[in-house]
């Protein structure tokens, strides 16, 4: 029965949505008066990865404002982090 991949997901199951490469800037709001920046490499319906600093300590849910054509934000949940990535999954609104 195969295990994890390198990613950290089990290589069974299937992704939920598409996900696609980008580099889009974010911020994570992270309390009433703070915004982290962070950098978006991968987006789908469903989540994304981002990049920040690991010394920056996420909640387990926050505010994801994306910065592209248009600002938009997804309320977001960690599933994991590895370094100077984590990986998201975007609540149901």
């Amino acid at each position: 029965m195969p295990g994890p991949d390198e990613s950290g997901r089990d290589a069974e199951r299937p992704r939920a949505a598409k996900r696609r490469r980008v580099i889009q800037q974010g911020r994570i709001v992270a309390g009433p008066e703070r915004l982290v920046a962070c950098t978006i490499h991968d987006l789908s319906r469903a989540g994304a990865k981002i990049r920040l600093s690991p010394r920056i300590a996420l909640p387990e849910s926050f505010d994801l404002v994306i910065v592209g054509d248009e600002l938009s934000t997804h309320r977001a949940r960690l599933r994991w982090r590895r370094g100077d990535f984590a990986g998201l999954t975007f609540e149901a609104s």
